[in-house]
């Protein structure tokens, strides 16, 4: 059965209309915080459930998730984007509430997700086009994080047009906050990363793999430098405007988009600037990103992180 519709699939990809597959696009998105408003038996969630200090309700959560459609939606003015990466989603309810309840609804998007073991809860997602990219092999990748209980990598093997397969992978890496040894544990879970990678591009014929998602690192910093320079891996997000990210102040970009491609050529990669998505600094310095919160405090905004979106010419 699952053969069957396997070709089933692989012939609708072939038979898209070519003009339109000519390009393939990958978003990579920090959603901050997207939790559903019931608890999560064994996770510390309770200050989003219904009751909670953040007074987090159903209103709230839908006019995050409409902004997150409206910022998918518009990121490619071709066409829908084919793959997307979230980051900080909770569970199977908010990804469903995405996908049916937004401006997404009519496009069609489906979802993988992983179920890790983050102690808060929050894991990250796959969106695909169901018409541009057929999932074959899914795996979620436990990081070994000695004490500590962090988020898994999700892979997603897939074919698109032409029936070239692409590896995609949704990562989270651990906070600064821990200093040295914080650092320690992300080089470690970028090692593991790699070493997937590299069994992964040796058994492809012409392997095409794409790492997005939210590194807490800078492209200057040693888990980068580990990952572009082991495996020609290459960073699109060196020396974009503004960033992704603003602290203090001061603008970084946290937020990478990773690849190794051999059927696909890299066009364009650029951070999302929508107005909705920003909002003006009180310390000076322009814009900074229209969160959900800051701290305890209810803003209203799609989130605290800007998307980074890239564009592929198809060989």
């Amino acid at each position: 059965m699952w053969q069957s519709l396997a070709a089933f699939i692989l012939l609708l990809l072939y038979a898209h209309d070519v003009k339109a597959q000519q390009t393939f696009t990958a978003l990579s998105y920090n959603i901050e915080n997207a939790f559903d408003t019931i608890h999560d038996e064994g996770k510390q969630d309770y200050e989003f459930c219904a009751g909670g200090e953040r007074r987090w309700n159903k209103q709230r959560l839908f006019k995050k998730l409409i902004a997150i459609g409206k910022v998918i939606v518009a990121a490619d003015e071709q066409k829908p984007v084919d793959l997307i990466g979230l980051c900080e989603v909770e569970n199977d309810t908010v990804m469903t509430y995405l996908t049916e309840h937004t401006p997404l609804k009519n496009l069609g998007y489906r979802y993988i997700m992983t179920h890790s073991s983050d102690k808060r809860g929050i894991d990250v997602a796959l969106l695909y086009s169901p018409f541009t990219f057929y999932p074959v092999e899914v795996q979620d990748i436990h990081p070994h994080a000695g004490n500590r209980n962090t988020r898994d990598i999700l892979h997603v093997a897939g074919i698109i047009a032409k029936g070239d397969t692409l590896d995609a992978y949704v990562l989270h890496l651990p906070s600064k906050l821990g200093g040295g040894e914080a650092q320690q544990v992300s080089m470690n879970i970028c090692q593991q990363l790699l070493s997937h990678a590299d069994s992964v591009c040796a058994s492809r014929q012409c392997p095409n793999l794409i790492i997005m998602g939210d590194f807490n690192a800078e492209t200057n910093s040693p888990q980068l430098k580990l990952l572009t320079q082991s495996r020609s891996l290459t960073d699109r997000t060196v020396d974009l405007e503004p960033g992704t990210y603003k602290y203090q102040g001061e603008w970084s970009t946290i937020d990478h988009i990773l690849t190794h491609t051999t059927t696909l050529s890299h066009l364009l990669t650029r951070i999302l600037t929508f107005p909705f998505l920003t909002e003006p600094d009180p310390l000076g310095n322009n814009e900074k990103p229209y969160r959900t919160y800051r701290g305890p405090n209810y803003l209203g905004g799609p989130s605290d992180h800007l998307p980074v979106v890239s564009v592929f010419q198809m060989r």
